[in-house]
């Protein structure tokens, strides 16, 4: 059986090829239009996953959307719009048309794949809950799915038992929503509302808490239940487009800051502020999950479970035996998880695939990198070990484009579309800002660690293949690496074995054995307001616009001529 799984319309369109249960291919339709966040019809995302497959649309048995239309309409749009008359008298037109364009998601799907079979609506929170359960080996959990919202709800608690079957625990609805709070804040802080939540995520580690927390924890109210519930007078988005936040906000944090301003230390405190209140939240409702439950082991998804200071903080609380995210768990990933649901819950299939590698998007051959490189007329050779030499690139204080294997699903890049440098070097942060990335200077980097060494550089041992956990680094290991030390001492990890990214390792090691230090600065192929690459062509292009300083494509290093 083959399941196509789409996701489109919201943000970060989507699409995912499952084959009886396991997944093949899957990948945002952003990396190939080139536009970040691209919410249409993921076009060229689908013809990846089938192409890659080696089947057409006909081969297809059913296709699997990440939202139920009916629902969204009838509760998003009339039910919400109704609730707060005549307030959301703004937001009505924007909400009816995104409701309309929802609503005929079937009609297009049959229009442009000309698709006559079964078509299946997933409820949004049940993807991103399937997306996280079935890659895990766990044999039950208690799963927490945060967004923004989907049809209504913007949280949703529940159990799967042994036999797969979601007890929902509790549910929070919109307007009452973390991810949409954090929006808010990312736009009164002069950033992208809907795409810059991580540089908020950066820049609170810069402020004091303490100055704001107390008017945060008016806003967001703990409840015994485990939920949430926010005084809604601070904000403007339940009844009007793009604004956010609300006079009362202005008052009582001081005002927005405009794009080009100059980010004080106010600005700084709100988001330190922003940050532990989403943290509390999250450990009240894990702790919440963890009673009513009694589960050993804890599956998160959804937007918010991006955010990797309050998952490291979850797991060094040890309440679980083990806490898995999925490395696509926003709505990027929803698409997979809309077929991973019809696939255990409406097809009855048992077998499962837990994740084992992320590397699910497009890869290109030697012959094919070879010959974009040559299209661009740069200086190139064919090294006989592109490891020991990247390694010494590095160790030299190049900056690397390393674009290898095949591409990553989720935000993050994984080595295999990233650029490295060396974390021993003390400027590294401020030259790949500067000089490369095109970003804010209070922007961290990652280290990429051999798994084995975590223990010694770490104050906490855990497995983060996906980059989506913050520990310390141990306070006598900090001066050593400079370039991924964040200011308050921490660094958002990645671990890497030698099983499911073979060439990263073997390029770390090579690394080690020069410096002695087993881990690499690791960010996305990318430059500010671009998706992570996917092509070899969009490689050469970075490359050729940016600082850096080599390019290593498969088995190919390409120089800048001088």
């Amino acid at each position: 059986m083959y399941i196509l799984g789409l996701g489109y319309v919201g943000h970060d369109s989507s699409a995912a090829i499952l084959k009886d249960g396991e997944v093949l291919a899957s990948a945002t339709e952003e990396r190939f239009t080139r536009i970040k966040r691209d919410r249409s019809f993921p076009e060229k995302a689908i013809n990846f996953c089938l192409d890659f497959t080696g089947i057409s649309i006909k081969d297809v048995d059913v296709i699997a959307y990440y939202m139920e239309p009916d629902k969204f309409f009838r509760e998003r749009v009339i039910h919400h719009l109704g609730r707060y008359y005549p307030k959301s008298v703004p937001l009505f037109e924007g909400n009816l048309a995104r409701g309309l364009e929802i609503k005929n998601v079937e009609w297009e799907i049959r229009e442009r794949l000309k698709f006559l079979k079964e078509i299946y609506f997933c409820d949004h929170h049940m993807a991103h809950l399937a997306s996280s359960f079935f890659h895990s080996t766990f044999d039950d959990c208690v799963s927490i799915s945060m967004d923004g919202l989907g049809e209504i709800a913007s949280t949703v608690i529940a159990t799967v038992d042994k036999d797969y079957s979601i007890n929902v625990l509790n549910k929070i609805n919109f307007p009452h929503s973390l991810g949409v709070l954090y929006t808010c804040v990312t736009h009164f802080l002069g950033f992208q509302a809907t795409s810059d939540a991580g540089k908020v995520m950066g820049l609170a580690s810069y402020g004091d808490p303490d100055v704001f927390i107390d008017k945060f924890r008016k806003i967001v109210t703990l409840k015994e239940d485990g939920t949430y519930e926010f005084d809604l007078e601070y904000f403007d988005y339940p009844f009007k487009r793009d604004t956010w936040i609300s006079e009362k906000f202005i008052e009582t944090f001081g005002p927005r800051r405009l794009p080009d301003e100059p980010l004080n230390k106010d600005y700084e405190d709100v988001a330190a502020a922003l940050q532990l209140r989403i943290e509390e939240a999250y450990f009240h409702m894990a702790e919440y999950a963890k009673r009513v439950s009694q589960k050993e082991n804890l599956c998160l998804s959804g937007g918010v479970a991006l955010n990797s200071v309050a998952n490291g903080k979850l797991v060094e609380k040890e309440w679980f035996n083990d806490v898995f995210i999925p490395p696509a768990a926003g709505d990027d990933g929803a698409s997979i998880g809309a077929a991973l649901y019809y696939n255990f819950y409406i097809a009855k299939n048992k077998k499962r695939f837990p994740l084992q590698s992320p590397y699910l998007g497009s890869e290109y051959s030697n012959t094919k990198v070879e010959r974009v490189i040559k299209k661009f007329g740069v200086k190139y050779h064919k090294s006989d070990d592109v490891c020991k030499e990247t390694a010494r690139l590095v160790a030299d204080n190049n900056i690397v484009g390393w674009f290898q294997g095949r591409m990553e699903i989720g935000p993050r890049a994984l080595g295999n579309r990233s650029i490295i440098a060396n974390p021993a070097l003390k400027e590294v942060k401020e030259i790949l800002n500067a000089r490369v990335k095109f970003r804010e200077p209070f922007r961290p980097f990652a280290p990429s660690i051999l798994r084995e060494h975590v223990k010694e550089w770490f104050t906490h041992d855990h497995l983060s293949p996906y980059m989506l956990l913050v520990f310390d680094i141990r306070e006598e290991k900090r001066k050593i690496v400079p370039g991924v030390t964040h200011v308050d001492g921490s660094g958002r990890l990645q671990t890497i074995t030698e099983d499911m990214n073979p060439r990263y390792y073997q390029l770390i090691s090579e690394f080690q054995k020069i410096s002695g230090i087993p881990m690499i600065v690791n960010t996305s192929f990318n430059v500010k307001g671009e998706p992570i690459i996917e092509s070899p062509a969009d490689a050469v292009r970075c490359f050729l616009g940016s600082g850096i300083d080599y390019l290593v494509m498969n088995e190919f290093v390409v120089e800048k001529v001088q």
